[in-house]
């Protein structure tokens, strides 16, 4: 009959991801007091902080934009969550500082940023592509 091996498929998996221009995400990204810090822009108000990531454009679906996913770390390089990010939205967040970590070219790159209450933290692509890999 046939001959199937099985044993291939993960690493096939991997390297499509790879080769597809998606990176994993690194297991800790801690804050580092040397590098640049993204401050929340506008002036301060009432609720929660926000964050919005400007990430690579994938492609578009149905005429809708779709970008590459960010992780989010907190001050001492725990991981916290993964964001889709296909339209850029605002994500809310408690006020602090944390590491943002998205790939460029298969690249992982980190920023790091701080979030105030009732203002709004944006992150452009330009930082991603001046800033340091993601270790």
């Amino acid at each position: 009959m046939f001959n199937t091996n099985y044993g291939c498929i993960p690493l096939a998996a991997v390297s499509f991801l790879l080769f597809a221009g998606c990176s994993l995400p690194p297991q800790n990204a801690a804050w580092k007091s040397e590098e640049k810090v993204i401050q929340p822009e506008g002036s301060e108000a009432r609720g929660p902080g926000s964050l919005v990531v400007e990430t690579v454009l994938l492609g578009t679906d149905n005429g809708d934009e779709l970008h590459r996913a960010f992780f989010l770390y907190d001050e001492q390089g725990r991981y916290l969550t993964h964001h889709p990010n296909r339209t850029p939205s605002p994500v809310t967040l408690s006020a602090g500082g944390y590491v943002v970590v998205s790939s460029i070219l298969n690249t992982n790159k980190r920023v790091q940023v701080v979030i105030k209450e009732g203002q709004t933290t944006f992150v452009r692509l330009s930082d991603f592509k001046s800033a340091p890999e993601a270790q």
